[in-house]
């Protein structure tokens, strides 16, 4: 077996710590996009939370309203 070289060394030392680097940018990515998911998921609660708010007055007015036709109708 042939002993590794001081420069075959360096080359090694160079790629790991280009991974390391790459490595680092990745997980600067993937916390990012976590973010972002995070963000999109509460935009998605509080719109989910306005549409059945606004479903629940929609269905007690028409009830309301519905009462009221019935009971001029009935008079």
């Amino acid at each position: 077996m042939t002993p590794i070289s001081e420069r075959e060394i360096g080359s090694i030392e160079e790629k790991v710590k280009s991974l390391e680097h790459r490595a680092k940018s990745d997980r600067t990515s993937i916390n990012a996009l976590i973010d972002e998911i995070d963000s999109v998921r509460l935009e998605l609660h509080q719109f989910k939370n306005k549409v059945y708010g606004v479903g629940s007055a929609l269905i007690f007015f028409l009830s309301i309203l519905t009462w009221m036709i019935d009971y001029f109708v009935r008079s």
